[in-house]
């Protein structure tokens, strides 16, 4: 999805969401489309993650601590639905429990992940580059998507890299900021529409 062209993004995340996967992955993809949120992040939310209108991702790649994501309107019935009756440390995507073994290197995410590539490869959505194995549309498309979303809603990039976990670049963001106010990111999660039907 990377060098599509906007029109394409948005028709490949529309076929995605309107074809027909299992209930969790609708979920999952809809959770992913409008937070920007990596697939492993969003596979480990617990009920307590999911709290006071927001998302606290844990901590992914560079990120040094867990970070708070507004809940978009469009998402409260999903988080509401699946947080509905557990205690706080259960997760709300129990279909995919993480590995048995400690000692596996594979993330929590890997058969939410594999489960996804059998769903895109079943409504079509499966661009290959000549000669190369993998596909160029993945999960993370799903955050490219949200971060073109947000930028065409004209908001701040400063504010989408807070909101999906960037870095902020240069001195004055990078280093003197604080972060944005939550109200901000709310604003740029709000901003974002899925391309549905």
């Amino acid at each position: 999805m990377a060098s599509l062209t906007v029109r394409q993004l948005d028709d490949e995340v529309k076929r995605l969401l309107n074809g027909p996967a299992a209930p969790e992955m609708h979920d999952l993809m809809r959770i992913a489309a409008l937070t920007g949120a990596r697939l492993d992040a969003i596979v480990c939310l617990r009920a307590k993650d999911c709290k006071d209108g927001n998302f606290t991702f844990k901590p992914q790649k560079k990120e040094t601590s867990s970070r708070l994501c507004p809940i978009h309107p469009a998402l409260v019935e999903i988080v509401e639905r699946r947080t509905s009756g557990l205690s706080d440390d259960d997760s709300i995507f129990p279909e995919w429990p993480p590995a048995k073994s400690r000692k596996t290197l594979r993330e929590h995410s890997f058969k939410a992940s594999n489960h996804f590539t059998d769903y895109r490869r079943k409504v079509g959505v499966d661009e290959r580059r000549e000669g190369s194995r993998r596909a160029r549309v993945n999960f993370h498309s799903f955050r490219r998507w949200f971060i073109t979303a947000a930028e065409r809603a004209d908001q701040p990039e400063s504010i989408i890299a807070a909101v999906v976990g960037h870095k902020r670049q240069g001195m004055t963001l990078g280093v003197y900021s604080g972060g944005p106010l939550l109200e901000q990111a709310r604003r740029c999660v709000e901003a974002v529409k899925l391309p549905i039907d």
